[in-house]
């Protein structure tokens, strides 16, 4: 009878001890699934897997209502995710999403800490279709088509000639190729183009040591180096304004609002933050210099 006890005892025991490790284990179960999406970048790579997010709806904030995400993207489409910046209660998170040719979109999710982190606002370049359209018909022009607009540029009564050089041809070309170019594809023109735009921003930083800048507004800078900008396909160069502040944007172009660039910086202090309806993107190059995008 005592041996019998003794035996059941040890039976509750090891029972006793299944459940325990049962339970211990369900629990940092459920702590590693919440600890997945304890963090913007984490969050962003959740949302957008195509396996569904079920708890999405306590993860938003805003004007972000959870589309789109990961069962809204195509089957040839992969994702790619990078932290562009978290602080204290605000976050961007950028998507590079990739089709079958290898083609890349760069999307922004921006984030806010509302006892902890959702996801609020969901940006790229705006209006990109109609700088689409325009690059497509310089790209397809023929020689003979380009040499024939330059010929008569300036004869169009209605003032709507499309360039009246072959470097200015080349110039809209590039600079619209650009607005459309992925983060990638931007960074790498500026690396492939960096002693070019130093040797532009000292000239700058040169001419700014002689004005008086008020940061409210923006001054146009290196209006001398035009021809020198417009090779790397720069449109306008300016420092001040309300979203860049000391910042010295070197603009490429986009359309009223959207625009895209790169932006130097002599002090970290003044980088400026981004925000979903002013600077979508901002991302760090080296050496003081960024790209950015505006909305």
């Amino acid at each position: 009878m005592l041996l019998t006890q003794v035996l059941e005892s040890g039976n509750l025991m090891t029972t006793m001890k299944t459940l325990t490790t049962t339970l211990i284990i369900f629990c940092f179960t459920a702590l590693a699934a919440v600890a997945q999406v304890d963090d913007p970048l984490s969050l962003a790579q959740t949302i957008f897997s195509r396996d569904g997010f079920p708890e999405l709806e306590s993860y938003i904030t805003g004007e972000y209502n959870g589309h789109p995400n990961g069962t809204d993207l195509q089957a040839n489409v992969t994702t790619s995710f990078l932290l562009l910046a978290q602080h204290e209660r605000t976050a961007v998170v950028c998507i590079t999403m990739s089709d079958s040719t290898g083609k890349e979109f760069d999307m922004y999710l921006h984030f806010k800490k509302e006892g902890g982190w959702k996801a609020s606002a969901f940006r790229s370049l705006a209006m990109t279709g109609v700088v689409a359209e325009v690059h497509q018909q310089l790209k397809s022009m023929s020689k003979a088509e380009v040499d024939r607009t330059i010929a008569t540029a300036g004869q169009d009564t209605l003032g709507v000639d499309m360039f009246r050089s072959q470097a200015e041809y080349e110039f809209r070309l590039g600079s619209l190729g650009l607005v459309l170019a992925s983060d990638r594809e931007l960074i790498s023109h500026f690396k492939n183009n960096e002693s070019q735009f130093e040797s532009i921003k000292e000239a700058v930083l040169t001419q700014m040591q002689t004005m008086t800048i008020d940061e409210g507004r923006q001054h146009p800078l290196g209006e001398t180096l035009k021809s020198d900008h417009q090779k790397i396909f720069i449109s306008a160069i300016t420092s001040g304004g309300y979203q860049f502040g000391s910042a010295i944007n070197f603009l490429i172009g986009g359309m009223i609002d959207n625009s895209v660039g790169y932006l130097y910086v002599t002090d970290p202090a003044d980088v400026p933050s981004m925000h979903p309806d002013g600077i979508i993107m901002l991302r760090e190059i080296g050496n003081g210099w960024y790209l950015y995008k505006t909305t």
